[in-house]
């Protein structure tokens, strides 16, 4: 692929990223890093299975930080799965597009919830 169609790519992804959520809770912390983690941590239940809590994780980066932090913590962790012993896998990447998706029309947690479980996580 091109530099040309490679940066209109990226700068596609970027755009679809930004689109906004209804009613966008407040942001548990200033640094991206920061936002995710905290949202991860306070919001993903760590007893559920590994699909859910990637869709759950993925729309809740995206309600309370934003969907391009969303779409980066996706990537970071299955880089880090890849090439730090874990178990990449596409359709955990498959999970955290579903909760970002779910992110754009799920008014809070709850419907966020019920929009994965509908999407088969």
């Amino acid at each position: 692929m091109s530099i040309r169609m490679t940066t209109l790519a990226l700068a596609l992804i970027t755009l679809a990223a930004c689109a906004t959520v209804p009613n966008r809770p407040p942001r548990p912390a200033t640094s991206s890093y920061g936002c995710m983690e905290a949202v991860v941590k306070e919001k993903v239940p760590s007893n559920l299975p590994d699909k859910r809590q990637h869709c759950l994780a993925g729309g809740l980066i995206a309600r309370y930080c934003s969907g391009s932090e969303a779409y980066l913590a996706g990537a970071g962790k299955e880089l880090k799965d890849l090439f730090g012993g874990g178990d990449a896998e596409w359709g955990d990447w498959r999970a955290d597009r579903a909760g970002i998706a779910c992110a754009r029309s799920a008014s809070d947690d709850d419907q966020l919830a019920k929009c994965c479980e509908q999407s088969g996580y």
